[in-house]
């Protein structure tokens, strides 16, 4: 066996972010988890998707999120780890067309051992990614 031959036939991309040559069909799988999130009584809320570095799990995801971003039904937003999610979630949210008039409508009222603020027909929150 030559030197390099070993590498030839490795179905997984070890380079993040590198589109493989070949991507593994998961179709059961896929129909697995949109026709459970899509039932009216799902019978699974969550799905735990792992695998070695290169399989296929971000692939799977995107392609999930491609499916559900078809629905008019269905919110789809992705978040970044590395701030904070909830801002994250809150200003992606704000930046859909068809939440944007509920925030501005939205009032927020807290109150603590008698002092209270209350804000109202504000843009909630804002992130550079938003930007």
């Amino acid at each position: 066996m030559k030197k390099n031959e070993g590498n030839k036939h490795n179905p997984y991309t070890l380079m993040f972010g590198k589109e493989p040559k070949n991507i593994i069909s998961r179709i059961v799988q896929s129909d697995e988890v949109y026709n459970t999130f899509s039932s009216d009584e799902p019978s699974q809320q969550i799905y735990m998707i792992t695998g070695v570095r290169g399989s296929g799990k971000t692939v799977f995801m995107t392609e999930l999120a491609k499916r559900f971003k078809k629905e008019k039904s269905w919110v789809t937003v992705e978040l970044n780890p590395a701030v904070d999610i909830l801002k994250d979630f809150a200003a992606k949210l704000y930046e859909d067309s068809r939440f944007k008039e509920l925030f501005r409508e939205a009032k927020i009222n807290l109150s603590l051992l008698g002092i209270g603020v209350e804000i109202s027909g504000v843009s909630p929150i804002s992130n550079i990614e938003v930007a």
